[in-house]
């Protein structure tokens, strides 16, 4: 598991298909060669990509 400060990522679960980088409104989420990654500071924890994964691999964390 991938864990950001804002963001943790399942990165067994993720499927990279994508849908995540789609709707984040700050172009913090972003497909690496093998795996999704995420800059966290662009994330402001607004969860549009939580709300979005088909999967669940994604879910907010703490900012400490």
């Amino acid at each position: 598991m991938v864990i950001s400060e804002l963001l943790k990522i399942n990165i067994a679960l993720c499927g990279q298909c994508g849908g995540c980088v789609t709707v984040c409104a700050t172009d913090a989420l972003y497909l690496s060669p093998m795996k999704l990654e995420v800059d966290q500071t662009l994330c402001t924890a607004c969860a549009a990509c939580v709300t979005t994964c088909p999967v669940g691999a994604l879910e907010l964390g703490t900012d400490g």
